[in-house]
């Protein structure tokens, strides 16, 4: 231990750095919707706006839910049901807002 620094499990260091490259993703493909909907107009601009907006809404759920999952697996119920309240919220506030 350096500086009184706890020591990191060499596990959760690999599986937090490969979490990082999945997050990874939906910012590039953002990088690049935002681009075409910047650069191009019309039908295909506005799909891709809204494709952005998309994934800026569902990058974050899908770290929720992807917490909710390790978090039921390792035998935390409270803070599982916490990412699932959350999940549910969101949901519940969806229908809500497209009539369903």
């Amino acid at each position: 231990m350096n500086g009184g620094e706890t020591p990191v499990h060499p596990g959760r260091v690999a599986r937090n750095e490969h979490f990082a490259q999945v997050l990874a993703v939906p910012v590039v493909l953002l990088g690049a919707v935002a681009l075409v909907a910047t650069l191009v107009g019309g039908r295909v601009g506005s799909a891709a706006a809204v494709t952005a907006v998309v994934v800026v809404v569902l990058a974050p759920l899908a770290r929720v839910a992807w917490l909710a999952v390790r978090w039921w697996r390792r035998g935390d119920r409270r803070y599982a049901s916490v990412a699932l309240g959350v999940l549910g919220v969101v949901a519940v506030g969806a229908l809500i807002a497209f009539g369903g």
